[in-house]
């Protein structure tokens, strides 16, 4: 991390960065893992060939252990990106995000799968202006494990978010991308000092697969 270690023992000494940890049921939303941001010759796109590995692990399990998986996009359907409002004239690469391309596809490297939600969301949190809580709500998840890209940007957008809704946000470190390391590892610290839990993938996989089976899920839905 760029942090110092003085910067830990700051916050710790002061009550950050405690746990939230899991709760009844996790979900799993991947955040614009998509063309236009896993290719690197597109304007807003970088390699995150590792991190598609790592969603992909997150993924598998999830589906194994029949918890829902939310992929999030980026689309404008308006010629004029009015949809964006005025967010395009500050990232000009927004313009590559049309509906109807590639760009906004889902990396075909993914196991995205029929079944799996699909938000179009318009800027930066997998929350804002979609029906995110909706789906959350209606399969009683509490618990948002949050992987994808970018990290300073609309991943965590969706930590804070998810936190002020009042699920408890998991981000997973290795899962997750930014065009610049700098932003990526400031963004984690700051996440895992305020917002989120902050977790490696095996980590994750461990407790998912161990915490969550599909008898126990039944006996919450029926309480």
């Amino acid at each position: 991390m760029v942090q110092v270690k003085g910067d830990e023992v700051f916050f710790e000494e002061r009550g950050f960065g405690k746990l939230l940890g899991f709760g009844q049921k996790p979900g799993l939303i991947v955040v614009d893992m998509i063309k236009g941001f896993t290719d690197p010759s597109m304007p807003m796109g970088s390699d995150l060939t590792p991190q598609i590995e790592k969603v992909n692990k997150l993924v598998n399990t999830m589906h194994t252990m029949d918890l829902p998986v939310f992929f999030t996009t980026i689309s404008y359907d308006d010629d004029t990106f009015a949809d964006s409002g005025i967010w395009y004239k500050k990232m000009e690469g927004l313009k590559t995000l049309k509906a109807g391309t590639d760009a906004v596809n889902v990396d075909p490297r993914l196991d995205f799968r029929l079944g799996d939600g699909l938000i179009i969301k318009k800027y930066a949190s997998a929350f804002f202006g979609t029906d995110l809580i909706a789906r959350l709500n209606a399969n009683n998840i509490d618990t948002v494990i949050i992987v994808g890209c970018t990290t300073c940007g609309c991943v965590r957008a969706t930590a804070v978010d998810a936190l002020q809704y009042g699920y408890r946000p998991i981000v997973v470190e290795d899962a997750v991308g930014d065009r610049s390391v700098a932003s990526h590892e400031q963004s984690l610290f700051d996440l895992r000092q305020k917002y989120a839990d902050v977790l490696k993938t095996d980590e994750v996989v461990t407790t998912v697969s161990s915490k969550y089976s599909s008898d126990s899920l039944k006996a919450l839905i029926n309480e």
